[in-house]
């Protein structure tokens, strides 16, 4: 037998197992008639940053909220309210942010400690009778940030309230949320985001979306990733509340764990219904964007596949298909053209994928990779031919198709209140008072349309698809 036998039957081989991965693709639909959330942006933290790296300079901010070449163009920074007063923390870096387009999110992780049952920074609880001394406290914040260049455009009341810390915690239930955020929370100055659960537990913030009259002070819904299966939460979209994803971290910067942290990505924006994304930290050798000395790290990359071309006020729609195993989401700008797909492939394998896409035109997509071997490289265009285009997804990796395009539909659908149903057992008359409590009655549900109304109307003027 000739030596080069066993060489052709494996090339042979190779050649069959490829033609028939290419024969089979995995295939997808894009409706670009489907409107769904509308996004509010990716972002980090410049929380609890280790000495010598506390603050970021030019050059790192530009790396991180830039949008050029391969800077990652994040458009959200989560700061820390420091209970002590010492508003001049994370300072320097929210004004680096703000002057780069960014928003901020301000989160406590304890209120001052005098205003606390047991005297301290770490764990117990925020006395009620200190609850407008508190709010006093978060607003001598949000001004002093607004009078030196750093406008806080989010407030949360507190970070992973249901986790009893060994640093810098405070313990909330539901109730008490319900209670501060029906009474003081709507003398808070910027809009407010609660509640922040370490694992994005809903029932923490149940109480306070069936109360009117809490509902009423409050704009954003936050939570976190730790322990967490990532879920819709129905309750809060039918009140119109944005859900934020604000805090998750990994020790790992390989390319396998940051392409994992995409697929996470992908599966907050399309199961969870989520507006927003944050990580962790901007910097730190161990989860930071940009390790100790400024250089990016591979989630850099894979977060700027979204948040590149994933713009603030683009729309993710809809993908009612997809047979395959990759985690797929789209978005558009109708304004604009703007249109993007990102693919996510978590396998050890090559992904043939095919595109289908409705309500949208466009000639060709510009693909951008970022694997085991690129960092955010743009590739040749993509024809788009009879709505439809092809293409190779490499292993572990994150694949963006941006494209310009027009859109038939360019009026989004009108803006409705959600049909509420009152629970199962609940009287039709109300029988609770100070906004909740008890059963769910038809004034109540009233009500509650019209303010929901009046949020979309305010915050998603294009309208949203609840």
């Amino acid at each position: 037998m000739s030596p080069t036998t066993p060489l052709r039957r494996l090339l042979v081989t190779c050649l069959l197992a490829w033609s028939g991965s290419a024969a089979s693709a995995a295939t997808c639909t894009v409706d670009a008639t489907a409107p769904r959330q509308k996004i509010d942006g990716f972002g980090a933290g410049v929380v609890f940053l280790n000495y010598g790296i506390e603050r970021l300079t030019d050059a790192q901010m530009d790396l991180l909220y830039g949008t050029t070449d391969r800077q990652a163009g994040l458009t959200l920074l989560r700061v820390r309210i420091a209970p002590d007063g010492n508003n001049a923390n994370n300072l320097l870096d929210a004004q680096k942010a703000h002057a780069r387009g960014a928003r901020i999110l301000a989160t406590p992780w304890t209120p001052p400690a005098a205003l606390k049952d047991n005297n301290s920074t770490i764990q117990g609880s925020l006395l009620p009778a200190h609850y407008g001394a508190y709010v006093t406290h978060l607003n001598n914040y949000a001004k002093f940030m607004a009078d030196n260049r750093a406008p806080v455009a989010v407030i949360s009341l507190q970070n992973e309230p249901d986790w009893p810390a060994d640093y810098e915690s405070c313990l909330w239930t539901s109730e008490q949320f319900r209670t501060f955020c029906r009474d003081f929370a709507g003398a808070i100055s910027v809009p407010v985001m609660m509640p922040e659960s370490l694992n994005f537990g809903q029932a923490l913030s149940d109480p306070t979306l069936n109360d009117l009259l809490a509902l009423a002070n409050i704009d954003y819904l936050g939570g976190h990733l730790y322990g967490a299966t990532i879920r819709d939460y129905p309750l809060a979209r039918s009140r119109g509340l944005p859900l934020w994803m604000t805090e998750y971290l990994v020790n790992d910067q390989s390319i396998g764990s940051a392409v994992a942290t995409g697929r996470q990505i992908s599966d907050c924006l399309s199961t969870g219904n989520m507006s927003a994304y944050i990580w962790w930290k901007c910097i730190g050798d161990a989860n930071g964007l940009l390790n100790a000395s400024g250089v990016p790290q591979a989630r850099s990359f894979v977060m700027a596949q979204f948040s590149r071309f994933v713009r603030p006020g683009d729309y993710r729609v809809d993908v009612p298909a997809n047979d395959g195993p990759l985690g797929i989401t789209a978005f558009k700008d109708a304004a604009s053209g703007r249109f993007a797909i990102v693919a996510v492939n978590s396998a050890s394998s090559a992904v043939t994928q095919t595109f289908t896409l409705q309500g949208v035109t466009l000639t060709s997509v510009t693909p951008y990779v970022t694997s085991g071997t690129q960092s955010l490289e743009s590739q040749p265009p993509v024809f788009v031919s009879n709505s439809s285009f092809t293409y190779v997804i490499p292993a572990t990796s994150v694949v963006t198709f941006p494209g310009t395009g027009s859109f038939p539909d360019t009026a989004m659908p009108p803006v409705t209140p959600p049909v509420v149903t009152p629970p199962s057992g609940t009287s039709p008359t109300p029988t609770r008072s100070g906004g909740g409590g008890g059963a769910v009655g038809a004034p109540f549900l009233v009500a509650l349309g019209l303010l929901t109304a009046m949020r979309l109307l305010t915050r998603h003027r294009e309208g949203i698809a609840l």
